[in-house]
């Protein structure tokens, strides 16, 4: 990781809690990366001053913010507002990577205008839809509506703008029509307002960073950077310099300790193979877990959990020796854990 590049823990809301809600949160880095659904809402809480899973679900519920496919595409956590300048701007670069990825599955550019049309016609009336629901409109009109396909056109409609995430139904997620909102900005005027968002919210940045977080080349990106007006971090003892900030950077120093979801923002730039070094491991097969255990800003391990009705067992792999320090931060950040499940914690500690 690269926790030396000034002002990026301070921006990144994790050298002290000081946002109140998960729609602050989801404002000030601009979409949160949300596979897991508990473990990006866990990435949200660990930036409050101690909302719960509880709390959070309840706001994702209300609609504060919703969950769709935006950026490269993955699962994001996006304040409802941002979604149309996001897509409008990110989302044509990620259909034209796309298309090839449907011509492997034989899903013609025809055949995924008409499912879209038919997964926002489905999702239209008063209740948001299951997935399940959306696949068994898409049946009854004769196009497909199963494995990757499915996928690709309820994505597709995420990426149009035309539909987001609704409300839980028990253990099913939803989804639910999206109200046009005109963008009337400029192609210039959106690369200026996304360098600016990231900038804020992930501290100073590459180039390279802000094309990968957004999937836009790099000529976008370098673009974007000079249209907003940024400037040059000077004198980081990173690798690498060529960083970028729109503000001073605050300086802050990571807590000791910090049990992140293994997509947090906090590395959500174009990582290097020397980031997971010290794991010993790819960055793939680190990525599959639950979490990474970060130790004065650094990877230094992982971390699950099994979540029981009453209990969370949380199992961190720690590869640096283990000091009484680290520990007690460990035992701190799993109590924290803990209570964002509102569970009693099981911890173990190897390593």
């Amino acid at each position: 990781m690269k926790p030396t590049i000034p002002g990026r823990v301070h921006a990144q809301g994790l050298d002290r809690p000081r946002l109140g809600s998960a729609v602050e949160v989801v404002r000030h880095l601009c979409c949160v990366q949300s596979q897991l659904p508990d473990m990006a809402l866990w990435a949200v809480a660990r930036r409050t001053g101690g909302l719960t899973l509880a709390d959070l679900q309840a706001s994702f519920d209300r609609g504060d913010v919703v969950r769709t496919h935006v950026l490269r595409p993955t699962w994001h956590l996006v304040d409802v507002a941002d979604v149309p300048w996001l897509q409008a701007l990110t989302g044509p670069r990620v259909e034209r990577l796309m298309a090839a990825s449907n011509r492997t599955i034989d899903l013609s550019a025809d055949t995924v205008q008409r499912s879209v049309e038919v997964v926002v016609e489905a999702v239209a009336g008063d209740e948001p839809r299951t997935r399940s629901e959306i696949a068994d409109r898409l049946a009854e009109a004769g196009l497909p509506s199963t494995g990757q396909a499915l996928a690709h056109v309820v994505m597709q409609a995420e990426i149009e703008a035309r539909i987001v995430s609704g409300p839980m139904r028990g253990r099913q997620h939803t989804y639910r029509p999206l109200a046009p909102r005109p963008v009337t900005e400029s192609r210039d005027e959106l690369l200026a307002r996304v360098a600016t968002r990231y900038a804020r919210g992930h501290g100073p940045f590459r180039d390279r960073d802000l094309a990968w977080w957004t999937s836009l080349t790099l000529t976008d990106s370098r673009r974007a950077i000079e249209l907003a007006g940024m400037r040059p971090v000077e004198h980081t003892d990173a690798a690498d310099d060529g960083y970028w900030t729109l503000d001073d950077p605050v300086l802050a120093d990571a807590p000791l300790v910090m049990l992140l979801p293994n997509f947090d923002e906090y590395i959500s730039y174009a990582r290097d193979p020397d980031d997971f070094a010290v794991m010993g491991g790819s960055a793939a097969d680190i990525m599959r877990g639950a979490g990474l255990v970060m130790v004065r800003g650094r990877l230094a391990g992982t971390w699950s959990r099994a979540v029981t009705a009453r209990e969370v067992a949380v199992s961190v792999d720690v590869v640096p020796r283990l000091t009484r320090a680290v520990r007690a931060g460990i035992e701190r950040e799993a109590d924290a854990f803990g209570r964002f499940l509102s569970r009693d914690v099981a911890l173990t500690i190897t390593g």
